[in-house]
């Protein structure tokens, strides 16, 4: 059992309430006296949890103030191996997840959309407000960016530079990612939607060029810096305090090995997933709603997607312009080829998750990746 430094000192807490959160999640979570968050993983792995060396990092050495405070972590330890069984935060109290916003957000946006009439010009500052906490949360990412490479020199959180070494194996493990995606893609016709199967048998067709495009992605050589990162960033990792933004769970992405999620990446790595999960919010407020024709539904798709491309900017906007000198490349076309292979390598996970748990939220993946290899073909 080790707290934090903070916790250590403080006097001893009498548990008066302990309250089950029952959002769908990996781990099991309860809030003790609204004071604190404790989050009991369900799947242990040897090695050391980002979730609790990052929390810890972050607290008690960057002083990051946007995620809630870590208090400590409780470990099983045997034969020299370590497991985390849990890890403890302060509760921040909310509004409620990003997530929950944009859903909020899109859903009144659609339906008053939808009352205009078709030919209607839409506002150009429609999304102001919106677009504001899109660059808030750009510039916390940022902020977070920084205190992640902000580790004493040789230490786990010391910034390295992009080798060549770096792109060529991010290429290489993104096909055989992809590959091994297809694969499972040619398995599993059955469990696919009827109303994607054409495009997943046009993604399927087109493998050998698919798998050319991810390895002309990158350039052989891009300066740079890789840092340790969040690793599952998305819009349900931010919390909506008041008019800021906090980050948690730094555990990584699920289905990844535990030492695969310590490595360090760009930060464009979580930048990818913020621009996916952007994607996902789109494609989910878009199917909510009760559409009376196809025309309705082509028209509500464009507004959307002219929504998605405005958040992009104003959060890849942002986050460069708080970022430390060195977290992207200095070229405005390496950059964004550096993003452009992360938001792929990110569909490319989706698919797999999707595929294996959430065949229903198979579209929305799929539609990402057939945009960003194809965009001169238009919306599949």
């Amino acid at each position: 059992f080790q707290p934090s430094k903070s916790f250590a000192e403080a006097p001893p807490v009498e548990v008066a309430d302990v309250r089950a959160v029952s959002a769908e999640q990996s781990n099991t979570t309860a809030i003790i006296n609204r004071d604190y968050v404790v989050k009991v993983f369900r799947r242990l792995q040897t090695g050391i949890n980002p979730d609790v060396e990052v929390s810890r990092f972050l607290s008690d050495v960057a002083g990051y103030q946007n995620t809630p405070s870590f208090v400590g972590a409780v470990e099983f330890e045997r034969g020299g191996e370590t497991a985390a069984l849990a890890i403890v935060h302060r509760f921040v109290e909310n509004q409620g997840d990003g997530w929950a916003l944009t859903s909020s957000y899109l859903d009144r946006f659609l339906d008053d959309y939808r009352l205009l009439a078709a030919d209607a010009a839409a506002d150009p500052a429609q999304h102001a407000a919106f677009l504001l906490r899109m660059r808030q949360i750009g510039r916390r990412v940022a902020e977070l960016h920084n205190a992640l490479a902000s580790g004493a020199p040789g230490s786990a959180f010391a910034p390295e530079p992009i080798t060549a070494a770096d792109l060529q194996a991010w290429t290489e493990e993104l096909v055989q990612d992809a590959v091994r995606t297809f694969d499972a893609l040619q398995r599993s016709q059955a469990q696919i939607p009827e109303s994607i199967r054409p495009l997943v048998s046009e993604l399927v067709g087109r493998r050998d060029a698919v798998l050319a495009r991810i390895r002309g992605l990158l350039p052989p050589e891009l300066d740079g810096q890789k840092i340790r990162y969040h690793g599952d960033l998305h819009l349900g990792q931010l919390l909506i305090v008041k008019d800021d933004v906090f980050i948690i769970d730094f555990e990584g992405e699920p289905q990844r090995g535990i030492e695969e999620r310590r490595r360090k990446a760009p930060a464009a790595r979580d930048v990818a997933g913020l621009v996916r999960s952007i994607d996902y919010a789109g494609t989910a407020g878009l199917d909510r709603m009760v559409l009376a024709t196809p025309e309705e539904r082509v028209r509500l798709a464009h507004a959307i997607e002219e929504w998605r491309a405005q958040c992009v900017e104003a959060l890849l906007l942002a986050h460069l312009e708080f970022a430390e000198t060195g977290l992207w490349p200095s070229d405005p076309e390496a950059r964004r080829r550096l993003t452009d292979f992360f938001v792929l390598q990110k569909a490319v996970y989706e698919i797999g998750y999707e595929l294996a748990n959430r065949p229903t939220w198979l579209n929305v993946p799929m539609r990402g990746l057939w945009r960003l290899l194809f965009p001169d073909e238009g919306v599949y």
